[in-house]
């Protein structure tokens, strides 16, 4: 059986183990307290999970120091994003065929396009 390796302690040396001290304006040292009901808590726990933050802390002080924090895109806006994204791709292949076929013999499906993007515009801006 072989002894345990005992650890040697840099306590002489003056070194200490741990994670290394953050520089001083690095530090966050002043602590702020906010007082919340009940309904108003799980409101703030909403906004962190929608805006992405991993922690109510983080998202306050995102808050208070810049203002202009914008929500991501819910899952229906994101739907909404790839079909459009999808269809405007289909658009501009059918622009390029209109250049080279002639946009009269091309003026249907030109209207069924435009009438799909005023859809899911309109759709997107009552969202």
């Amino acid at each position: 059986m072989n002894p345990k390796p005992q650890r040697k302690s840099n306590l002489k040396s003056g070194t200490r183990n741990g994670r290394p001290k953050m520089a001083e304006n690095e530090r966050q040292s002043v602590v702020r307290h906010t007082r919340y009901t009940p309904e108003e808590s799980d409101i703030l726990k909403a906004n962190v999970k929608r805006c992405g933050f991993k922690t109510v802390s983080e998202y306050i002080r995102q808050v208070t120091l810049n203002p202009r924090i914008v929500p991501r895109l819910t899952e229906t806006e994101m739907t909404i994003a790839r079909n459009l994204s999808g269809m405007s791709n289909n658009f501009n292949q059918l622009v390029r065929l209109c250049h080279r076929e002639g946009l009269m013999s091309m003026t249907k499906e030109v209207e069924k396009y435009l009438e799909h993007f005023r859809l899911i515009f309109t759709r997107f801006n009552n969202d």
